[in-house]
């Protein structure tokens, strides 16, 4: 729960941003409270400033070349003057605020002015050369610093006016910078600027004397303010060199860490609670920024036409008010700023957790946004009063709910809420977060709405995956929700089958208490069938879905199919009909052929006849599968028969090399000699066959029948679509009769035709 440290406008518009429904308090305005030029002071320059808050004074000095101090109200108004106050810097107020005193360094004295007479009461020579300058009060004496480059000291002037000059034991370099704590202590810290660094000093004063603490050069550039934490512990520091953190021991001078945020350039001053304010970095130092000492971030700050001046910022003394004073860049033009909420933090709060279901538990982070977090004190909690109030149906007034402190033990975190409750069931539901502010935190009063996300029960059903038709049967179902629920909504029911594709209502079902219901139908339509069930989600959930199928049984018909021949040559007409048995509702049938190798085709759809039949005719050119469907009824389920029908291939053949022909009895005889070394037997297949292979057989006529020779084995036929067979004649026997023929087999797969064998061709082999 860390804030982020951001630049004061930065800070704002987070913010800003985060803030959902805010009340009065966060939009106040905690601004400077005139504009950004301020109300020009009757000065050349400016050198300091002091405020009296017991008569009501802001007192402001010019420093060389000014002749009069400028006192205005505490508004910063009614200006008037003190003359005779030649080139007054330092000025400081007695410990009981009744004595104004202004170093006069031109003068090498210092003037006590009554606060409540605005005018000089008395001056102090402090002897020629001295020229004292920056004034502090500490251990109920009045100190000054006094001196010029390269020779310096502290000085004092007591109660009964008395002026004692090198009351330090050691040396300065120059006149120092003095400063007190913001209320009255024994605490003092000179410090003096030395080439890239500066010297410090801190003093305890026992018996009004100055007893060293610590002394320590710093490595601080060009050293422009000074001031003592009202608690005494810690010395702040600016460099006109830039930013710093800028916070020292006051026991050793040694670095303490940081203050709240870096210091800027030019002006520190601390109020009685410790709180700072410095000149604005982050603007070129033409604004201030107040701070917490401790913790982290920044409280508020503003921003101005010109620089703030060097010692521009100083606290009123109850810490409500802060002044400050720029001046453009020639140190010229001065003009007085006053802040009546110099050091208030806007304050928001941001709600992680905020969306919810009806009826879901609900656990919500309050965690507060503020540009500066409480030191870590207490656990980081900030001060003042949180109050988170429910609105819902039940209480439209709101109703007081407590949350649970979270306190932090981390530095710069800040305790946060957290809140564990339950969304109602119907109706909106929100909390305000109402914060009562404190003296550095804005009052916060925000509405936070809580998003009612709406969603989806489940929905599962439970069904038969078969049922025979006319027969009743059950569906059952149940809604689910994660956590307590609402009766809110139906369940609506539509059905799909054969008669009815895109559904009809069957209504709506009952749900009982405990989300289950059931439907009971008894489907007089065969087939898949399918039941729709939605709940609608009601007021308070989203809509659910989900469908039951169920295989309604129905009867087989009697389908076939048939061709009138078995096989036919290519291009030839086949007849195929189609049978359909006894159906109910449907006399519909669908003829197909599916060529090998090509897509399936319709050849004929229609009602059958009064026989039942359904007949087509197709042209052959392969092998071919007719199939018969019928697509199915209210009834009778759907059904396909098939049949093939073989293309019958034609076959040439040719013989080669004889010599004649002869007749031995009735048959017709090629005659061949031996002399003439081969005979050759060429088949061709018709149609072009893309695959398969082709055989020849020899046969041998002796003792009255025919004998086997011999035979090829199946070998593929030519490109060119033969088959080619080469015999040598002196294998054959002298005057012997014999015949050959051919074979063509189509391929296991794939076959786009039948086979076919050749007739058988005669030959007689004589010698010579």
């Amino acid at each position: 729960m860390r804030r982020r440290r951001l630049s004061f406008a930065t800070a704002v518009a987070v913010l800003a941003g985060l803030t959902a429904a805010a009340g009065p308090g966060v939009g106040a305005s905690y601004a400077s409270s005139g504009d950004s030029a301020g109300t020009p002071l009757p000065l050349a320059h400016f050198s300091h400033m002091v405020v009296d808050g017991l008569h009501g004074h802001v007192f402001i000095s010019g420093g060389a070349g000014s002749d009069s101090l400028v006192v205005t109200d505490l508004d910063g108004a009614n200006p008037t003057t003190i003359s005779g106050e030649p080139g007054a810097t330092g000025l400081a107020l007695s410990a009981d605020g009744a004595t104004l005193y202004a170093a006069l360094p031109d003068s090498d004295a210092i003037s006590a002015i009554s606060t409540d007479g605005l005018a000089e009461t008395a001056r102090y020579a402090t002897g020629d050369g001295t020229r004292p300058d920056s004034l502090a009060v500490a251990g109920g004496a009045l100190w000054f610093g006094y001196g010029a480059s390269g020779a310096g000291g502290i000085g004092s002037v007591g109660a009964d006016g008395g002026v004692k000059l090198g009351q330090d034991s050691g040396s300065w370099a120059g006149s120092p910078m003095l400063a007190g704590t913001p209320t009255a202590s024994d605490e003092l810290a000179g410090v003096v600027g030395d080439g890239a660094g500066a010297d410090a000093v801190t003093y305890k004063i026992v018996d009004g004397a100055l007893t060293r603490q610590a002394a320590k050069a710093l490595n601080v550039a060009d050293p422009t303010d000074l001031a003592v934490t009202a608690d005494g512990v810690d010395l702040a520091l600016t460099s006109g060199a830039g930013q710093s953190a800028g916070r020292f021991r006051v026991s050793d001078l040694e670095t303490n860490g940081g203050f709240g945020f870096n210091l800027g350039a030019r002006a520190v001053a601390v109020a009685p609670d410790s709180t700072l304010a410095t000149s604005s970095f982050s603007n070129y130092e033409r604004g201030y920024t107040t701070l917490p000492s401790d913790g982290g971030g920044q409280y508020s700050g503003a921003d101005f036409d010109d620089e703030i001046a060097v010692h521009g910022v100083r606290w009123a003394p109850d810490g409500t008010r802060l002044y400050a004073v720029t001046a453009d860049a020639s140190g010229g033009a001065p003009a007085l700023h006053v802040d009546t909420h110099p050091a208030v933090a806007r304050l928001s709060y941001r709600v992680e957790g905020t969306t919810a279901a009806p009826g879901e538990s609900l656990s919500l982070t309050f965690v507060p946004w503020t540009s500066a977090d409480p030191e870590n004190v207490n656990g980081g909690v900030l001060p003042g009063t949180l109050r988170i109030t429910r609105y819902d149906d039940a209480h439209p007034d709101g109703v007081p709910v407590t949350p649970t402190l979270h306190p932090s033990n981390v530095v710069n975190f800040i305790a946060w809420y957290t809140l564990d409750d339950t969304v109602p069931l119907t109706g909106a539901l929100s909390y305000r977060v109402e914060y009562s502010g404190s003296t550095h935190y804005t009052a916060s009063d925000q509405t936070f709405p809580v998003t009612i996300q709406r969603y989806a029960p489940t929905l599962k059903l439970t069904a038969p995956t078969t049922s025979a038709r006319a027969k009743a049967l059950t569906v059952t179902g149940s809604l689910g929700w994660p956590h307590a629920h609402v009766l809110t909504g139906a369940v609506h029911v539509v059905k799909t089958d054969a008669a009815h594709p895109s559904g009809y209502s069957l209504g709506t079902v009952p749900v009982a208490a405990d989300g289950t219901f059931a439907l009971h139908d008894t489907p007089q339509i065969g087939g898949a069938d399918s039941y729709a069930f939605r709940y609608d989600g009601g007021t308070s959930y989203l809509p659910a879905s989900a469908t039951a199928k169920v295989d309604v049984s129905r009867a087989a018909p009697a389908v076939t199919v048939a061709t009138n021949a078995a096989s036919y040559h290519s291009g030839s007409t086949v007849k195929v009909t189609a049978h359909l048995g006894t159906t109910y509702n449907s006399r519909t049938v669908a003829i197909y052929a599916t060529p090998v190798g090509k897509a399936r085709t319709l050849v004929r759809s229609g009602k059958v006849d009064s026989h039942g039949n359904l007949s087509g005719s197709y042209k052959i050119s392969r092998n071919t599968v007719f199939s018969a469907s019928f697509g199915g009824d209210y009834r009778y389920a759907p059904r396909t028969a098939s049949r093939t029908a073989v293309l019958a291939p034609t076959v040439k053949t040719e013989l080669q090399w004889p010599l004649g022909t002869t007749r031995i009895g009735s048959t017709t005889y090629h005659v061949f000699r031996k002399s003439e070394v081969n005979m050759g037997y060429d088949f061709k297949v018709s149609p072009t066959p893309t695959s398969g292979c082709g055989t020849v057989y020899i046969e041998h006529y002796y003792s009255h029948a025919w004998h086997k020779v011999t035979s090829t084995s199946c070998v593929p036929v030519y490109s060119d679509h033969w088959y080619g067979y080469g015999r040598a004649l002196k294998l054959f026997a002298t005057n012997g009769q014999y015949r050959i023929r051919g074979h063509y087999a189509p391929p296991t797969k794939g076959a786009v035709m039948g086979s076919v064998w050749t007739g058988w061709t005669y030959l007689v082999v004589k010698s010579g």
